[in-house]
């Protein structure tokens, strides 16, 4: 069996072990159990809400952790012969700086007490409950909340144009990563724009976030 082949191999065994992982881990969570969403669980965040952080933090982990797996075991456990370009790590850590900027823009809302950052709706007593068009409700986290307007007077009712561009240039450039990797029999090096593409999207979601929607 040839170098790449034994990649390809070690890496779709890590990749498919690493998300029967992670769906047994969210698979554990209250809300999981509480609205039967099983291996999704790792995909709701500390509100009660699919996250689309949370999804890309995730994806990323997924693919580009099964991909080193699969170099480091097709090369016979040589940690020296593996190489990450900065264009790789640069993406790396934009992914985990916009995970930390909008969690920390999130939380300044519902410390604050402004318009709740949970769904943009006024929360009562329960945890869940919410105030809906003057009526009580109950927040049911739904995987349609990574790309739905999130808070204020439209919250889940219409498309926020920053999530939906993230996540579609987070897939795009995902796809690319993995038939990069897949063409080469190993781990790719990106071009240069692929990070300030990747760094230009998430810019826009984080900054997104920060108005208080009325």
């Amino acid at each position: 069996m040839s170098w790449s082949v034994t990649f390809h191999v070690w890496w779709v065994v890590a990749f498919v072990l690493l998300v029967l992982f992670a769906a047994a881990i969210g698979s554990r969570t209250d809300l999981a159990k509480q609205y039967k969403l099983k291996g999704l669980g790792i995909l709701v965040d500390d509100r009660g809400r699919f996250s689309l952080t949370h999804f890309q933090i995730v994806l990323w982990t997924l693919v580009i952790l099964s991909s080193l797996v699969g170099a480091f075991v097709s090369q016979n456990f040589d940690a020296a012969s593996l190489r990450l370009s900065s264009e790789l790590l640069g993406l790396m850590g934009i992914s985990l700086g916009s995970t930390v900027l909008a969690t920390g823009v999130k939380s300044a809302k519902d410390a604050s007490g402004a318009k709740i950052a949970r769904a943009g709706m006024k929360e009562l007593p329960g945890g869940q409950k919410v105030m809906r068009d003057g009526k009580e409700d109950e927040l049911r986290p739904h995987f349609a909340q990574i790309w739905l307007e999130e808070e204020g007077g439209q919250a889940e009712k219409v498309v926020n144009v920053s999530k939906f561009q993230s996540l579609i240039f987070t897939l795009v450039i995902v796809v690319y990563y993995v038939a990069a990797a897949w063409k080469v029999g190993g781990i790719p090096d990106l071009p240069q724009d692929v990070v300030w593409l990747i760094g230009i999207s998430h810019a826009g979601y984080v900054g997104g976030k920060i108005p208080n929607r009325p």
